[in-house]
């Protein structure tokens, strides 16, 4: 275990996070981690990570640390990587640190679904790292229910990741310098007429066979999704905003990497660590906004009393207490939500909250290895329900069903599922929408719900 000092400060902007994001990109690689849709003890922070020191990444061979464009180590187990450069590290603070802010510095970036196995039918396109990660000795943190900033630095031994450059104050200053200056006119961006590489005849026959394998007795639940693709030109960072605009969400991120990045709108966190206290917020239960109040009442009342979508949301509870029961100290774990009803822009969600004292030898290896994929975009029994999905699905998942956030540098962490998102590479923009099919499931009703799901993020890539 190794010794960092963190110094936090509060300090005066002149915008939000995403007018900051604005300033700061282009002047070094920085991250968004953004509570777009606020919400109580829930989603009140959002963190401006960077600029880098180093990036973590996992190609299909091997995980590897660069640092200036030099690769520094090298590891066969993507788990083992981030256990490496995780582990917990004692703090000592110059300055208070105010209740509620998670992450001061450390690891900022993305797990992608396939990020422990290998789809042997699915095609990989685009081709995408299995995981993303940058380090970050800086953060910006903005509390939103005070429009309070402050700034986090953290430096540590020489022998430490991203805590080996003492000399970073010149890069401190600079950040806050052009966050400062005017925000740079807005860059444009245009996608494509949107395509389908699965079609609503085709999705429908999926529904059903999935239905066919529950009947049988192989499987309770299979997340079923299918993806939308078109052309993109232009400014990823443009088409954010307005997705976030038109899609606010609590757990938002924008994440750029060589070669690809993440606008994601998500409403669904995966996992957050807190010392040994860990909790999921699986999210399984859709209904459509109505289009008046006394509609949208009668749609939120029909989901609460819904006994398909609480069976659906009631078993992957089950398997994330389940997952958690792994690495957690026996009879810690605990459901203290059940169904609960959230509204977002286009949808009705119904959310419940599991929690689980961790075992004092667990690491973050142990918690994802426990618990990746996402449960709520697999199934039950998760193993089976992802032979499925392959076999279904004519495309690896990429960064979609996976997840972004951070590892703080005190060891705990902060994960969204990333869902309600598009990532864009390789010229193109690819969205994907799904839901969870179980013995009921009506085919016509879950291609509906997809269409509910990406209804908003399809109105802005449809502008033309």
């Amino acid at each position: 275990m190794s010794e960092v000092r963190v110094t936090i400060r509060p300090v005066s902007l002149p915008d939000g996070p995403r007018g900051t994001m604005t300033r700061l990109r282009g002047r070094g690689r920085y991250a968004l981690l953004e509570s777009a849709l606020t919400m109580p003890r829930q989603a009140e922070w959002s963190y401006i990570a960077g600029p880098s020191l180093a990036t973590l990444h996992t190609d299909e061979t091997a995980t590897r640390l660069e640092r200036d464009g030099r690769e520094c180590a090298s590891w066969s187990d993507p788990l083992e990587a981030l256990a490496s450069v995780t582990g917990t590290r004692t703090l000592h603070f110059d300055g208070e640190r105010p209740p509620g802010m998670g992450f001061v510095g450390g690891w900022v970036g993305m797990l992608g679904y396939e990020l422990l196995h290998t789809p042997s039918r699915a095609a990989g396109e685009p081709v995408l790292p299995r995981q993303w990660w940058m380090a970050v000795d800086q953060v910006l943190a903005f509390h939103h229910p005070s429009g309070r900033w402050w700034q986090s630095t953290v430096v540590g031994p020489e022998d430490g990741w991203p805590w080996s450059d003492a000399s970073r104050s010149q890069a401190w200053d600079e950040t806050l310098r052009h966050a400062r200056e005017a925000a740079p006119p807005r860059r444009p961006w245009r996608a494509g007429a949107r395509t389908l590489r699965t079609g609503r005849a085709a999705f429908e026959d999926g529904v059903q066979r999935i239905r066919e394998r529950i009947a049988d007795g192989e499987v309770l639940q299979v997340n079923l999704t299918r993806r939308e693709e078109a052309s993109f030109e232009g400014d990823p960072w443009g088409l954010y905003e307005d997705l976030i605009a038109a899609h606010p969400a609590p757990f938002a991120a924008y994440l750029e990497a060589p070669g690809f990045a993440i606008a994601s709108c998500s409403p669904e966190r995966f996992l957050q660590r807190r010392g040994d206290q860990v909790e999921a917020r699986p999210i399984k239960g859709t209904a459509a906004r109505g289009a008046d109040a006394i509609e949208d009442a009668t749609r939120r009342d029909d989901l609460a009393r819904s006994v398909k979508d609480r069976a659906e949301n009631l078993m992957i509870v089950d398997l994330m207490r389940n997952d958690l029961g792994r690495v957690a100290l026996t009879g810690s774990v605990k459901v203290p939500e059940l169904f609960a009803l959230e509204p977002y822009a286009s949808v009705w969600q119904m959310v419940s909250t599991v929690q689980a004292r961790l075992r004092p030898d667990c690491g973050v290896d142990q918690l994802l290895r426990a618990c990746w994929p996402p449960g709520s975009m697999t199934g039950a029994p998760k193993l089976k329900a992802m032979q499925i999905i392959e076999a279904m699905e004519p495309t690896r998942r990429g960064c979609y069903a996976g997840s972004v956030g951070y590892f703080d540098c005190s060891g705990d962490l902060d994960l969204s599922v990333i869902i309600r998102s598009a990532v864009i590479a390789d010229g193109r923009v690819t969205t994907q929408f799904g839901g969870a099919i179980v013995a009921d499931s009506d085919p016509a009703a879950e291609w509906a719900e997809t269409i509910a799901k990406g209804a908003r993020i399809a109105a802005v890539l449809d502008r033309r």
